[in-house]
C-alpha cells in the first residue's frame, strides 16, 4: 500500500477505548433503498459496446427481516455442508525472492513485490478466508457460481486467496482448465489436475495467452483500486459472447431497518473509520454497488445484480438468515482486527494496542442480538456480448 501524504493526529493514548472513535457523527447512511436485482437488457448484434445508457429493470428488494425474540437460539449450520477439501498464460510464476513478507504488529503480511494488500497472510487469516468462502457458498444456496455458464473450457479465479473456491470449482468442472491468480503464494500444492495457481497483480496489464469462458472475482472490495480497469480487462479476456464475469462481494455499509443500532456504537463507528482509512489509502470500500454500472460501461450485457442480507449475528427469525448470521458473526468477530490493523496503524496513526481495545468493543456489539444490523452481500454477473 502506498503511504498517504498526510496522516491525521494519532488518538490519545491515555484512553484508547474512546480515543479511537472519530468525531461523534452518526453512522454513515446507506444510499436510498437499492434493488435486489437489476437487469440490463441484452444488446443487439449491431449495438454499440457501451450499454450504460440502456434502460434498467428493477425488481423489488428483499423483504425486511423479522427479529427472533426467543431467548434460546439453536445452532442451525451443519459442519459437513461443504467439502472443503493444463492452462498456460504468459504470466509466469515468480521466484520466492520476489515475494515480500513483512511482520507487522505480530501478524504476517505478504504480497507480490511491493503490492498493497492490507490483510495479513498468516495461518490465522488463511483459516478465516476458508471460513469466509464457506459463508459465501451458503449465501449462494450452496453453489459456486450463479451465472448461466455452459460448456466451460477455461475459468479464471481472480484473487484466489487460499484457493479453496478454485479447488472446489475445478472438482465440480473436471472438463475445464482452471487458473487461480493471487498476490500471495498461499495455495496448496496438492490440487486437482485441471487447476494451476500463479502469482500476479491483476491490476497490472493482463497478458494471458488464452481467453476464459468464466471469470470469477470474490471478496476483492478493498483490494482493487481501479475497478473500471478490471472490468475492461476482464471483458477483453472473455472468450466469446456466451462467456461471463461474476462478482461476489460485500457492501461494507452497516444497515439497520428498525433503529436498534445506535449511531455512536462501536460497530457503527468502526464502519466510519474503515471507510475513512480505506479511502485515504486508495481502496474504497463502497465499490460493489457501482459494479453493475461499471460493467455496463465496460461493454457487458445481460447484467444481473442480486443482494442477500448478512445479519451480524443470529438475530433474524427465518432459518436461512439465522444461519447466515451465525457464519457472518464468526467471520467478522474473527476478522475485524485483521481487517483493521494495517489500515488503522498505517493510515490513521493508531497504535496496535488502541486497535485491539477498540476491536473488543466491536466484537461486543457483534454479539448483541438486540442490534438488528446487517450488511448487503452482492452477487453480480454480466455477459461479454
Amino acid at each position: 500500500m502506498a503511504d498517504t501524504d498526510k496522516k491525521p493526529t494519532a488518538p490519545d493514548d491515555t484512553n484508547p477505548a474512546t480515543a479511537d472513535a472519530a468525531p461523534d457523527s452518526p453512522a454513515r447512511e446507506p444510499p436510498a433503498s437499492s434493488p435486489t436485482t437489476t437487469t440490463f437488457p441484452p444488446a443487439r448484434d449491431d449495438a454499440p459496446v457501451n450499454t450504460a445508457a440502456a434502460a434498467v429493470v428493477t425488481i423489488a428488494s428483499e423483504e425486511e427481516l423479522l427479529a427472533d425474540d426467543s431467548e434460546v437460539v439453536d445452532s442451525v449450520f451443519d459442519d459437513g455442508d461443504s467439502a472443503i477439501a493444463s492452462l498456460h498464460s504468459s504470466t509466469t510464476s515468480l521466484r520466492d525472492e520476489l515475494i515480500l513478507q513483512v511482520k507487522e504488529h505480530g501478524r504476517q503480511y505478504q504480497g507480490y513485490l511491493e503490492a498493497k494488500y492490507v490483510l495479513p497472510m498468516d495461518e490465522q487469516e488463511l483459516e478465516r478466508l476458508d471460513f469466509q468462502c464457506h459463508l459465501v457458498w451458503l449465501t449462494l444456496d450452496k453453489q459456486h457460481s450463479t451465472a448461466p455458464i455452459q460448456n466451460i473450457q477455461r475459468a479464471l479465479d481472480v484473487g484466489c486467496g487460499t484457493g479453496i473456491w478454485a479447488i472446489e470449482f475445478a472438482d465440480e468442472h473436471p472438463e475445464a482448465e482452471v487458473l487461480g491468480v493471487d498476490l500471495a503464494p498461499v495455495q496448496p500444492q496438492c490440487v486437482p489436475p485441471n487447476l494451476i495457481f500463479e502469482v500476479d497483480d491483476l491490476e497490472q496489464p493482463w497478458n494471458f495467452t488464452q481467453r476464459f469462458d468464466y471469470i470469477h472475482c470474490q471478496l476483492m472490495i478493498g483490494a482493487f483500486q481501479d475497478w473500471p480497469r478490471f472490468f475492461r480487462q476482464s471483458r477483453e479476456f472473455l472468450a466469446g459472447p456466451n462467456s461471463y464475469t461474476e462478482v461476489h462481494d460485500i457492501d461494507f455499509f452497516i444497515r439497520c431497518d428498525d433503529g436498534t443500532l445506535p449511531p455512536d456504537s462501536a460497530l457503527a463507528k468502526w464502519h466510519e473509520l474503515m471507510h475513512e482509512a480505506a479511502t485515504k489509502a486508495g481502496f474504497p470500500l463502497d465499490a460493489i454497488n457501482k459494479v453493475p454500472d461499471m460493467m455496463a460501461e465496460a461493454g457487458y450485457v445481460d447484467i444481473v445484480a442480486r443482494q442477500v442480507k448478512w445479519p451480524i449475528n443470529m438475530w433474524p427469525r427465518d432459518a436461512k438468515h439465522k444461519e447466515l448470521g451465525k457464519w457472518a458473526h464468526e467471520n467478522f468477530s474473527w476478522g475485524c482486527e485483521s481487517m483493521s490493523l494495517a489500515l488503522f496503524t498505517r493510515v490513521l496513526g493508531w497504535s496496535a494496542d488502541q486497535v485491539r481495545v477498540f476491536m473488543a468493543l466491536v466484537r461486543k456489539d457483534l454479539r448483541d442480538r438486540r442490534l438488528h444490523a446487517y450488511w448487503n452481500f452482492w452477487i453480480v454477473y454480466g455477459r461479454r456480448g
